[in-house]
């Protein structure tokens, strides 16, 4: 099975073959860059959905082999004046039919939200790179593997939020 991927980001290919190949036997991945004109840093649910699925169409119209286009975002969304970061797939397949999926959500530091809000920061992994002297923290298991302590990666949540994506694919009955 061919997959096309809206991403060259190594955590996100990861997490998406993982998900596939937990249901689907010979998965291939292709990857494309599709990151201009979206935003680096998208904050609101609605806004992170719109990314994903503009990804997921972007990455299907790349290469005619493919079975599905992948698109994941990561972003910023607010509940009750507290920021969380979630990382949101989209998959379309070359029937038109589309879901997403959503991963675990965890809370982000409220001093990291003002940095990016002044301006200071694009978005989130260039806080988190200055606060850790990390660099590209977002291609070696992200913000989360910092704060789980290596425990989680930024792999698990693409792969959650792909495998979300993924079950009305596999439940067609229902869906």
């Amino acid at each position: 099975m061919d997959i096309c991927v809206g991403s060259r980001n190594p955590s996100k290919l990861r997490g998406v073959e993982k998900a596939f190949s937990t249901l689907y036997r010979d998965v291939h991945i292709y990857s494309y860059p599709i990151g201009e004109n979206l935003p680096p840093q998208p904050f609101g649910l609605d806004r992170i959905m719109e990314c994903a699925k503009v990804r997921a169409i972007r990455a299907l119209e790349k290469n005619s082999i493919c079975s599905y286009g992948v698109g994941v975002e990561a972003g910023i969304f607010e509940v009750d004046n507290l920021f969380y970061d979630i990382h949101v797939a989209h998959i379309i397949d070359r029937s038109g039919r589309e879901f997403y999926g959503f991963s675990p959500a965890f809370r982000v530091p409220d001093s990291f939200i003002e940095l990016i809000k002044k301006g200071v920061y694009r978005e989130l992994e260039d806080v988190v790179n200055s606060f850790y002297g990390t660099r590209d923290i977002g291609d070696t298991g992200g913000f989360i593997k910092l704060l789980s302590k290596g425990r989680v990666l930024r792999e698990d949540l693409v792969y959650y939020a792909v495998l979300m994506a993924l079950l009305p694919f596999i439940n067609d009955d229902m869906y």
